[in-house]
């Protein structure tokens, strides 16, 4: 080539040329120049570049070492051409066991992104690599547990920053992650190598094996998704028919009654819920207000509020003019019909629409508030314990009077214990400020009112199913009207 093509191809100056040209024959490099019309430089075609002292073990090595994952184009590119330059200016023997080794070697550049990894193991199965001998390591499995294996090791694969060992065992070709091996140990046991075996085709076949597996894990969990969904659906939509046919337990109707002004609401926690509230037809002028709360929420307090419901609505035929006796039955049925832990607090109040009088049975509810014209609030305490845990079950009547302008409010304890974001429940006193506020408000806007001063008080997602009766006395029935009976 001419002094001129070479600074083109070199992209500097003839000059430069001209000096390196000297300094490589200083070197030792045999490049002479040719004079004439075709003349330029030349070298000797029969030189080779020698590699001195360079011996099997630290060829092993340099060619081990080789670059996993540059993630630089340019740079892998440079770093293949290095070894290729390294490999044409080997003796032939050495040419042959550098083309065994990097046969063992095998970089996969793409995906799976790696941390840092504990290499420490990598030496060792390095040499049993390209040793061809077997190797004993302690292996830590993907779920910690340790087992030890011994394999005949067919080469190392640096997958992004993670290495790799891809050996033969009695159950077929295996990978181990050399991160995890710990105590590894190199064994004079020549290792077994298939015959015509290719590492890069081996590992391409594992890597797609895996692949399918991890799709077959995918569309696994895909599917149990598709059905969880399908599960949730199915279980919403029932859900929707339980709270639809739980809606219609609630009273329907209002009795009638001329004294008094009443109205009640069940706010439900979830879709259902374990809270009950009634209004019954007693006869002989005396209607019922009933508010109980089921120990449990969801689907088995709302069965066991339908339990309820259907003791006390099924005895009232019986018993209705005999508080005792109907909650005894009651308490009775609850208790035969419902597992041990299963019970109910209730508030059972009976009002006499031409007496105005009311009278009550707590057994073990929050005590009713009975907010007087005057401003002052009575409290009706229990007056026996729970229904549903006691076979044997006695209780106790207790009547009050009710005179006009008086409030009368039942309720369950998702009133008072409402809790805002602060942690601080709503609590008892809260309610009968409430009620007096609003106390010349009709009972609709009055119970609506305390409802939504509750929910401000609490506006994270309810814990509790908000329940609450309220009634108020309007006066005496016209004295034309009065039956003694």
């Amino acid at each position: 080539m001419t002094g001129r093509e070479l600074a083109e191809k070199l992209e500097v100056s003839e000059r430069t040329v001209h000096r390196d040209m000297e300094a490589l024959s200083s070197a030792g490099v045999p490049v002479f120049a040719m004079r004439g019309a075709h003349g330029g430089w030349q070298l000797d075609e029969d030189w080779r570049t020698q590699v001195p002292g360079l011996n099997e073990a630290e060829l092993r090595a340099l060619l081990m070492a080789q670059p996993r994952s540059l993630g630089d184009k340019d740079l892998a590119a440079a770093a293949d051409r290095a070894i290729g330059k390294l490999m044409a200016a080997l003796p032939l023997s050495m040419r042959e066991r550098a083309a065994s080794i990097r046969d063992r070697l095998y970089v996969d550049t793409t995906g799976w992104r790696g941390t840092t990894e504990n290499l420490s193991m990598l030496a060792i199965v390095q040499d049993a690599v390209s040793l061809d001998r077997k190797l004993t390591f302690g292996y830590w499995r993907a779920g910690r547990e340790r087992v030890e294996r011994t394999v005949d090791p067919l080469g190392l694969v640096a997958k992004g920053s993670t290495w790799y060992l891809f050996a033969g065992t009695d159950h077929g070709f295996r990978t181990y992650r050399v991160s995890r091996m710990e105590e590894a140990r190199m064994l004079d046991t020549p290792s077994e190598r298939p015959s015509n075996f290719n590492l890069e085709a081996a590992w391409r076949l594992s890597a797609e094996e895996f692949r399918d597996e991890v799709n077959r894990e995918i569309e696994a969990a895909r599917l149990a998704y598709v059905a969880r969904q399908e599960a949730e659906r199915r279980a919403a939509q029932e859900l929707e028919i339980a709270k639809q046919v739980q809606a219609r337990l609630f009273p329907q109707r209002l009795p009638a009654c001329e004294t008094l002004d009443y109205v009640g609401t069940c706010i439900q926690a979830r879709h259902v819920g374990g809270d009950y509230y009634d209004f019954l037809d007693l006869g002989r002028h005396r209607i019922g207000l009933v508010v109980g709360d089921i120990a449990g929420k969801g689907i088995a307090g709302a069965l066991l509020m339908a339990n309820l419901q259907a003791n006390l609505r099924g005895q009232l035929a019986m018993a209705s003019n005999q508080s005792q006796r109907l909650l005894q039955s009651v308490n009775q049925l609850f208790y035969e019909n419902t597992s041990d832990n299963a019970y109910a607090t209730l508030f059972f109040a009976e009002y006499h629409d031409k007496l105005q009088s009311l009278r009550y049975v707590n057994c073990g509810h929050l005590p009713a508030l009975l907010l007087r014209r005057e401003g002052t609030c009575q409290k009706l305490d229990s007056t026996c314990t729970v229904l549903g845990l006691f076979a044997d079950w006695e209780c106790q009547v207790q009547e009050v009077h009710i005179l006009p302008g008086d409030i009368l409010a039942l309720y369950t304890d998702g009133v008072t214990e409402a809790c805002s974001e602060e942690g601080e429940e709503f609590r008892e006193e809260r309610l009968v400020e409430a009620l007096r506020r609003g106390r010349h408000l009709p009972v609709s806007e009055l119970l609506s009112s305390v409802v939504d001063e509750v929910q401000r008080f609490s506006p994270r997602e309810q814990e509790d199913d908000i329940t609450l009766i309220i009634a108020r006395c309007r006066g005496s029935i016209q004295p034309s009207l009065f039956d003694p009976s």
